[in-house]
């Protein structure tokens, strides 16, 4: 291999990982941002409507809508847009609610690794395998989340494990897994129609 077809190859790996990321160029970038603080606002939005659940013993069973906001903008716009969609929703959020920044950000880049590994693949969603494939990723997302949450709450903010495990980690994954498996997709596809609908839109002369 000669070193321009190396060059060559180095070039259309970056221009790849640029596309995925959306950040081709300016333009690309800039819309990149604006769909994850459109998502981060969302997130905050939604974060404040109560809702219901039910526990038993030391399992919370609900749904976290919130989160799927997360999932989306990852699979609709990249890795980068669902990063800063649970990053920064998390950090306006612990502002919005609680008037402080919460342990560095760190919890709140947990909740970015949500919208990052979600934004890795590819979706049609108008297909059903495909839909498929963004609840799994998003619910493999959210492990990783609450995983590096409990590491956060352990190492840095001094919880003990049973108390990470009791008052975090479980109620967030029996919340957290049914939300992103079944409504996800369903948010996915009225995302699609509701696009479709307006790409068919004529502009009026």
């Amino acid at each position: 291999m000669t070193e321009t077809e190396t060059i060559h190859e180095d070039e259309i790996t970056k221009d790849a990982i640029l596309e995925k990321f959306q950040m081709q160029n300016g333009n690309m970038l800039l819309w990149t941002i604006i769909f994850a603080i459109i998502g981060a606002t969302l997130y905050v939005g939604v974060s404040l409507i109560p809702m219901p659940y039910t526990m038993v013993s030391i399992l919370k069973f609900g749904f976290l809508p919130a989160i799927v906001i997360i999932a989306l903008v990852g699979a609709i716009r990249g890795p980068i847009a669902g990063f800063l969609a649970g990053y920064l929703g998390e950090v306006l959020y612990g502002l919005f609610v609680y008037n402080v920044i919460v342990t560095m950000t760190l919890p709140a880049i947990a909740y970015g690794i949500l919208g990052f590994v979600v934004g890795l693949a590819t979706y049609d969603f108008n297909n059903g395998r495909s839909l498929l494939k963004l609840s799994i990723l998003s619910v493999v997302g959210f492990v990783f989340t609450v995983l590096l949450g409990m590491v956060i709450g352990i190492s840095i903010e001094n919880y003990s494990t049973m108390a990470a495990l009791a008052f975090s980690m479980l109620p967030l994954l029996t919340m957290g897994i049914p939300t992103l498996l079944f409504l996800t997709p369903v948010v996915a596809r009225v995302w699609y129609a509701l696009t479709a609908k307006l790409a068919t839109i004529e502009p009026r002369e």
